[in-house]
Order: C-alpha cells, then sequence, then structure tokens
C-alpha cells in the first residue's frame, strides 16, 4: 500500500496541471459556444458550414446544440486525455530507472510483480479520476446554458469512449517503457503511436475504401459520431480489451526479465 500512496503523492501535482488546463480550455470553448449560439447572425453563418462540421465529425451535427457543438471540439478530449494516459503509463514504470531509485525499491521484500500491479492501479485510478473530472467540467462548461436528455446522454457516452480510448494508451505506454531499454524514449513513442494513428483516422475518412483503417485506429473505436446515438460497438469493445490485456501482461512479463538501469 505504501508504494500505491507513493505514486498518488507523485503523480499528483501532474494530475492537477493536467486538469487546470484543460478545465480552462473547456471553459474557454464554452464561452466561445455561447457567443454564436446567442447571435441568429453568427449561427446563420455557421450553418453555412455544416458540409464541414459533418466531414469533421463524421455524422451531421446541430452545432446550435451544446452536444452538436461539443462533438465538433471533442478532439481536444480525446487527444489530451490520451496524451496523458500514455505519458503517465510510461512515467510509472519507467519512475525508478529515471529517479534511480530501483536499487532501493527492490532491495525492498517486494516482488517486481507486485510493484508493477501497484503502479498500474495509481494508472488506472488517475486514469478514471481526470476522466471523471473534466467530463463533469465539460458538461457543466457546455450544459450551463440549458442541457436535454440527448445532451446528458452525450457526455456520458463521450466520457465513456474516453476513458476505453485512455485505457488504451496508458497499457501501450507503460508496455513500452516495459520493453525499451532506453525507458527515455518510452514516453516519446508512446505520443508518436497516439498522432500517427489519429492521422490514421483522419485518413479512413477521405475514402470509402480507406475504412479498413479503423480498425487499426484507437479514435475510430469509439469516436465522437458513434457516442452521439450511444453507438458501443461489440468488436471494438473486444479489441480495447485485447490490447489492454495484451499490453498489460507485457509489462509484467518483460519488466520481470528486465536489467534495470540504475
Amino acid at each position: 500500500m505504501n508504494i500505491i500512496k507513493r505514486e498518488l503523492k507523485d503523480n499528483l501535482k501532474g494530475l492537477i496541471i493536467w486538469i487546470v488546463s484543460l478545465a480552462l480550455i473547456f471553459f474557454a470553448a464554452s464561452f466561445e459556444y455561447e457567443a454564436f449560439a446567442n447571435n441568429e447572425e453568427i449561427a446563420a453563418a455557421m450553418a453555412s458550414f455544416d458540409f464541414l462540421f459533418e466531414a469533421m465529425v463524421g455524422a451531421p451535427v446541430d452545432i446550435s446544440s451544446p452536444e452538436g457543438y461539443l462533438s465538433l471540439v471533442s478532439i481536444y478530449i480525446y487527444l489530451p486525455l490520451g496524451i496523458y494516459s500514455g505519458l503517465l503509463g510510461s512515467n510509472l514504470i519507467s519512475k525508478e530507472e529515471r529517479d534511480k531509485t530501483a536499487e532501493y525499491l527492490f532491495t525492498l521484500p517486494v516482488k517486481r510483480e507486485q510493484v508493477v500491479l501497484k503502479k498500474l492501479t495509481v494508472g488506472v485510478i488517475y486514469t478514471v479520476l481526470i476522466n471523471i473530472i473534466l467530463l463533469t467540467v465539460t458538461y457543466f462548461a457546455f450544459g450551463r446554458l440549458g442541457t436535454s436528455g440527448s445532451y446528458n446522454e452525450f457526455v456520458f457516452n463521450l466520457s465513456m469512449g474516453v476513458l476505453l480510448t485512455q485505457f488504451i494508451f496508458l497499457g501501450i505506454g507503460a508496455f513500452l517503457s516495459a520493453i525499451l531499454k532506453q525507458y527515455k524514449r518510452s514516453g516519446a513513442i508512446t505520443i508518436g503511436i497516439l498522432m500517427a494513428t489519429y492521422m490514421l483516422g483522419v485518413l479512413s475518412e477521405l475514402s470509402d475504401k480507406l475504412e479498413f483503417i479503423k480498425y487499426f485506429t484507437p479514435f475510430k473505436f469509439f469516436d465522437v459520431s458513434k457516442m452521439l446515438v450511444g453507438e458501443f460497438e461489440l468488436l471494438f469493445i473486444v479489441i480495447t480489451f485485447v490490447v489492454v490485456a495484451s499490453s498489460i501482461s507485457g509489462v509484467f512479463y518483460f519488466y520481470k526479465k528486465r536489467d534495470l538501469y540504475i
């Protein structure tokens, strides 16, 4: 339990910085929405770009509604929270080598598997926590002008979709940190994978012939167009489970055999 408390404390500052920074961005976006939602001329001008907004979201959206506008800026939720969880997974596993505390930690009567389990537990706790806090902030930021049942349902669906995406990158970040000899590269590679898969998601929207790409990018497993209608495809849930389970299993397997850099 001491390891869990230690990791919670050590990563608390980073969590707070991410929450405050992203909360400010979401509130700024909500004020932008308020500016044109209450202005008929601006709303009419924005309506002429419906075709562009549909291409961005992947489904027809009414950007004069809170859920419609939130879906349009949802990339500012998916990407930052994915990056946070990916870096968190990477840093939790590589932390002892980075801080030169591995020699001390592993002289204690505790197995490596127990250390990894407790570190990953902290990763799950903070991933869930930042998701709940920021999606709650987002709910009130955009919903303060009035909410509806569809808005409430969309925010809940969005929270679940983003959380599952976060778990994928949490696992990938931890796995890379466990297998790479140069642990400092794990965070950068994790972000590289995240951005590459995001670009693949954009590419998959350009043509029906490229639709198969969506099976290789987590950002298309639970994208915003599906969250608007509450569509969670079983296949993508299974793929998510397989990726996360494989990553976590890999962390336990490779970290146990790893020659730690001290």
